[in-house]
């Protein structure tokens, strides 16, 4: 799954030269705008096939914070 959502994340951005790890963050660290996200957002509720709540979304900052709440829902 991790794999899979870093695949997905890297279509709105580049990979910083750190690479991505789970401490990345959508907006500090790859400087993603809100559209980004909310577009990002729809991608992985098509692959997983899940709803991302909108309010579920103030609690998700890192990449590992995405991976655990994705990992709940699948």
């Amino acid at each position: 799954m991790y794999e899979k959502i870093c695949e997905i994340l890297l279509n709105y951005v580049e990979e910083p030269e750190t690479g991505l790890t789970p401490e990345t963050t959508f907006i500090e660290d790859l400087g993603m705008s809100s559209l980004d996200v909310m577009t990002m957002v729809g991608d992985l509720e098509d692959e997983f096939g899940v709803e991302i709540e909108t309010a579920d979304l103030r609690s998700i900052f890192t990449l590992q914070d995405l991976v655990d709440y994705l990992s709940g829902k699948v």
